[in-house]
């Protein structure tokens, strides 16, 4: 098959800067508002306890996910990967899912970085506009958040060397700031006000379980993020090892776990932690506020949470425009999102799509986007289990292919990240479930928004068309494309049998002429 004209992006991210990316994504801002949602049904110990099942439930997804990138260092990552694993219908359908997962991120951030700098500022709340659901909706919020999208879409629009700089500093500075109140709360805060360790219930001791559990539940977003390292693997520098970057995905999980462990105990130990659920503000800060005569520890956790929002939506934002370029460029969606600026070499069709679509989620508010995330979480699980699974069969199916990161235990290993995925799966199913009373919302979203991609799948059949199947495996992993014994590119197969349908007359076309 002869070679295509494949767009191509800058390559100048280094093994630290993808630390910094996944990192970033990870710890976000989530940590200073859902404090008291880990402390009230678990205690101080059962949020600890829950949050290290899941730190090592999620380092196990993410060193299998690292074996994959290693194979695969292109544009899209899992849309790419279950390309190769599953066929055309499942790759478009996780980067359908995996779309509306990270600009719903994107949008949130807008509205984070105006809850944030109004707590810090009143004055800019404004007027109040209108409410959604119970939450009200200010001028100031909408002005702050379109602010904020059109910086992030004007530093993306410059390239990634922009970007993956200001990720670097923005984390050196989170990470600064984080250590300067974790320090206080644990140097100067009391021991005796992390008792009662877990949370009273009437029914005693086996009240434990339940609460740990409610935590664990949170784990697939607040340690979801490593994956936006796959996202953009493609443009790592010519110095960059794929065996440290893969390393860096797990390294970031770790320490991701380790921050929201400090964060728990410093907040816990700073003040008696059941008056810190009674506190109105932000119960991070206002521990702090609350116990240390200067409110310099406080202004200290709202600037830490200031900096993880901008790391968080920093990343995201690359990664949601890589994600849509990738699918351009394999002409799965229409080929504007394929553009690439000439200068910077960055993917300008996807990055304004990104700020135009994340633009329109501000006016939303925190009312309108809550269930909009909820299904997020549900679509990155289930993306999860789908590369768990198919890295576990191509060790099997395809032990001819390179794989510069090797997960370590080999299959055991993974076949425990497959647990995992499974379980982040039940979990995020049934939280909504629970909590609803019949069918809940993020379940009804999310089969509108999977009939929203058949329906658009249906109307991107010419454009899908286009190309031969051949040509597409290409345009996805160009230098990177997989070769073998069993997948050369005159006669391509993939690890796991393909759910798409069965060659079109052009593939036919190409083999017998080729």
């Amino acid at each position: 098959m002869s070679t295509v004209d494949r767009e191509e992006l800058n390559k100048v991210v280094t093994t630290t800067q993808y630390f910094t990316m996944a990192f970033g994504t990870i710890v976000g801002v989530g940590w200073v508002i859902y404090l008291g949602f880990w402390l009230s049904p678990a205690g101080p110990a059962g949020a600890v306890l829950g949050f290290v099942l899941g730190t090592l439930m999620m380092m196990l997804i993410a060193v299998t996910y690292a074996e994959t990138a290693s194979i695969f260092p292109v544009s899209g990552g899992e849309m790419a990967y279950t390309y190769e694993m599953y066929g055309l219908r499942t790759s478009y359908l996780t980067g359908w899912l995996l779309a509306l997962a990270y600009i719903s991120v994107v949008a949130w951030e807008a509205i984070s970085l105006a809850m944030l700098l109004e707590t810090l500022f009143p004055v800019l709340r404004g007027p109040e506009l209108y409410t959604v659901g119970s939450d009200p909706v200010y001028v100031g919020s909408i002005a702050i958040g379109m602010a904020g999208m059109a910086g992030f879409t004007g530093l993306h629009y410059l390239g990634i060397r922009w970007g993956a700089q200001v990720q670097n500093i923005l984390t050196a500075l989170f990470i600064t700031a984080s250590l300067g109140f974790i320090v206080a709360g644990i140097g100067w805060g009391e021991v005796d006000n992390l008792y009662p360790l877990f949370q009273e219930t009437d029914a005693g001791r086996a009240s434990v379980i339940p609460g740990i559990l409610a935590v664990l539940m949170t784990a697939p977003y607040f340690l979801a993020g490593f994956d936006t390292i796959p996202q953009v693997l493609e443009e790592k520098d010519a110095s960059t090892s794929l065996r440290s970057v893969g390393w860096m995905m797990v390294l970031a999980v770790g320490l991701a776990g380790v921050f929201y462990v400090l964060v728990i105990v410093s907040a816990s130990m700073a003040m008696p932690w059941p008056e810190l659920l009674a506190l109105d503000e932000l119960p991070a800060a206002a521990a702090f506020r609350a116990t240390f005569d200067s409110p310099i520890v406080a202004d200290l956790v709202l600037a830490a949470a200031l900096l993880g929002l901008l790391t968080s939506w920093n990343a995201i934002f690359m990664a949601a425009s890589r994600l849509l370029f990738a699918l351009g460029r394999a002409r799965m969606i229409p080929p504007a999102f394929k553009a690439v600026h000439s200068r910077f070499r960055s993917p300008t069709g996807a990055v304004l799509f990104v700020g135009a679509v994340g633009a329109l989620g501000v006016p939303l508010g925190q009312g309108g986007l809550t269930p909009v995330l909820n299904m997020g979480v549900i679509c990155w699980a289930a993306v999860f289990l789908l590369v768990c699974v198919g890295t576990l069969r191509m060790r099997v199916q395809r032990p001819d292919l390179s794989r510069p990161f090797r997960v370590p235990g080999g299959r055991l290993v993974m076949m425990l990240g497959v647990i995992g995925a499974a379980f982040f799966v039940f979990l995020s199913l049934r939280d909504p479930y629970v909590s609803a009373e019949g069918i809940p919302m993020e379940w009804a979203l999310l089969a509108v928004w999977i009939v929203l991609g058949a329906c658009f799948w249906w109307m991107a059949r010419r454009v899908r068309n286009e190309v031969t199947e051949n040509t597409r495996r290409q345009l996805i992993f160009g230098a990177s494309l997989p070769t073998g014994a069993d997948a050369s590119p005159e006669s391509p197969s993939r690890a796991v049998p393909s759910i798409s349908d069965a060659p079109h007359t052009s593939d036919r076309k190409e083999r017998a002429t080729s």
